[in-house]
């Protein structure tokens, strides 16, 4: 039984209109994977995918002896895997709502589709930035299960997120605007936005917004917002705030296998679809998202405002 399952069987008029609704949608919902290590695993290469991280050496502060060579040292190394998995979802279209629907095209429920994708994939990277960051609490509090609405997030909290992060040698994003990254909630940036530093900076001095949900720059971090943020159930509800530079977590899928729209449409017939009664509409991806350096993601917790 043969089932067509790729966009090419549609014209390439229609092919590139429900590309284009779809890519729309799904780019805006990507927050999470950006300034992250970007990975594509080559086919046939298994879904087992390994990282190297090195430790790095003593400093040597002896001088050698005129004439001698440096002594030898041993290189260490540990490795990071993360193993691929398939998500997607399906979705039917009946052929009568399709001719008689005022949603021409299905535009409306391709671009649902397409956020769909998005946004299950960048809770997928938001839930092991999640597990694998290293914690640190807004204010003074030290516990999650101290935190209040009223320990809200800080330029000053931001600043001691960014000395930890130099003080761990965390390495830094080649961006010439900032070297770190800071992703928040809009609950989480409306209390930062409020604080009288980041009101008197001068954010940006013009420069332009790479990033998908950029805010802007403080502390030398750009601070994108994200609209499907991580929180927990404490006394209150506590908000994660990510901060990290270069290298800090990977994000790899699947060559051959990448995020992608797949449709039917119900001029194909076939067992599955005799009287050609509906449409289908999918999407499907090989996919992980992995911490490489739990020293180097910074998890700050906090409050927010009602």
């Amino acid at each position: 039984m043969a089932v067509n399952t790729q966009t090419s069987t549609l014209s390439q008029e229609a092919q590139t209109y429900y590309e284009k609704k779809f890519l729309a949608r799904s780019e805006y919902e990507s927050i999470f994977e950006q300034g992250g290590q970007m990975r594509s695993q080559p086919k046939n290469g298994g879904s087992t995918i390994s990282f190297t991280r090195h430790t790095p050496l003593a400093t040597v502060t002896t001088a050698l002896t005129e004439g001698t060579n440096p002594s030898e040292v041993a290189l260490t190394a540990v490795n990071v895997t993360a193993q691929l998995k398939e998500y997607g979802n399906h979705a039917k279209i009946s052929r009568f709502l399709t001719l008689n629907g005022i949603d021409a095209n299905n535009a409306e429920k391709i671009e649902v589709i397409g956020q769909n994708m998005r946004e299950t994939l960048d809770e997928l990277v938001r839930n092991e930035l999640f597990t694998g960051a290293t914690t640190a609490y807004a204010g003074t509090k030290t516990a999650l299960t101290a935190m209040s609405a009223s320990d809200v997030i800080t330029v000053k909290d931001i600043q001691k997120v960014v000395r930890t992060l130099k003080k761990n040698k965390a390495r830094r994003l080649t961006s010439s605007v900032a070297p770190w990254m800071g992703k928040l909630s809009p609950d989480t940036s409306f209390d930062l936005q409020q604080d009288s530093t980041w009101i008197n900076a001068s954010v940006y001095n013009g420069a332009e917004k790479l990033y998908r949900g950029e805010l802007g720059k403080i502390a030398g971090v750009r601070l994108l917002e994200s609209a499907n943020p991580k929180t927990e159930a404490s006394t209150v509800t506590v908000f994660s705030n990510f901060f990290h530079g270069d290298q800090a977590f990977g994000v790899m899928d699947l060559d051959g296998d990448k995020p992608q729209l797949y449709i039917i449409p119900h001029t194909k017939i076939d067992s599955a679809n005799p009287a050609g009664r509906f449409s289908s509409v999918s999407w499907a991806a090989s996919y992980v998202s992995k911490t490489l350096n739990p020293s180097w993601l910074i998890n700050l917790k906090s409050g927010a405002t009602a």
